[in-house]
């Protein structure tokens, strides 16, 4: 199993969860014949995360359901009696995600979350897990139980530096970064006097793979809809470059 975080810093905002969910569920179709459960999200955000919601489908399915909160606060024995899974049915077949959640803002103890991932790992038997996290602290529990690392940034200065200050933090190797919501008429940062994808190789080591800007993003959302299940190549850009994310990973992960 592979651990993969996606990682923001401490800046909120970059669309690191979208980028993160559209990415497993494509594993995960890409995987639907490898393994019975392909991949597994977590999704770390306290008082249950925007992952959590689209793959829940409603906002109230929620309520009233054990979630890893209630494992971190010792109100169950069984991490996996937290998980949920989501299927869906294709011409190709079906295929899944397994998914965990924070259904309260309960702190979440380094010991306690390596139980979760060994649990995981031994019982469930994904290709990868994705874990999604809130904007980070510099003692975060994930420090060094990841293998992988997506660096998720914005054409922000801001978002740059406190991306690449948290690099060092949670330890794992390196994969290509995303500039996200990349607007194509303002290629150029001000600041720098120099194109923002450059800027990003200079802060982070590599070119930047570019997602889009693109507003049919922000309305699959607001229907709970996972994006790159929602809508065609041919209408959204930023669709089309999450694919293309989601192939480079698929085979960074597997060398």
């Amino acid at each position: 199993m592979k651990r993969i975080l996606f990682l923001s810093g401490t800046k909120g905002g970059t669309g690191k969860t979208t980028v993160a969910l559209n990415t497993a569920v494509l594993l995960a179709y890409l995987w639907r014949d490898a393994a019975a459960y392909p991949v597994v999200f977590l999704d770390l955000t306290p008082n249950v995360g925007t992952a959590a919601l689209v793959l829940m489908g409603d906002p109230l399915a929620t309520w009233g359901r054990p979630s890893l909160s209630d494992f971190f606060a010792g109100r169950l024995g069984d991490p996996l009696r937290g998980f949920y899974m989501r299927r869906w049915n294709t011409e190709k077949g079906a295929f899944q995600v397994v998914f965990a959640y924070l259904g309260q803002d309960t702190p979440v103890a380094r010991r306690q979350l390596e139980q979760v991932l060994n649990a995981v790992e031994t019982r469930l038997r994904p290709r990868a897990l994705f874990i999604d996290t809130p904007p980070l602290s510099a003692n975060t529990p994930v420090a060094g139980l990841v293998d992988y690392v997506v660096p998720v940034v914005t054409p922000d200065v801001s978002a740059i530096e406190t991306t690449k200050s948290y690099l060092g933090v949670v330890g794992g190797r390196r994969l290509k970064p995303i500039l996200n919501m990349y607007i194509p008429e303002y290629p150029v940062s001000t600041v720098h006097s120099a194109p923002w994808d450059a800027v990003v190789e200079k802060a982070l080591g590599e070119r930047p793979h570019l997602v889009p800007f693109d507003k049919l993003l922000q309305a699959a959302r607001q229907a709970l809809e996972v994006e790159v299940l929602k809508l065609r190549l041919s209408e959204s850009p930023a669709v089309k470059a999450i694919i293309e994310y989601a192939r480079y990973l698929a085979g960074a992960i597997e060398t």
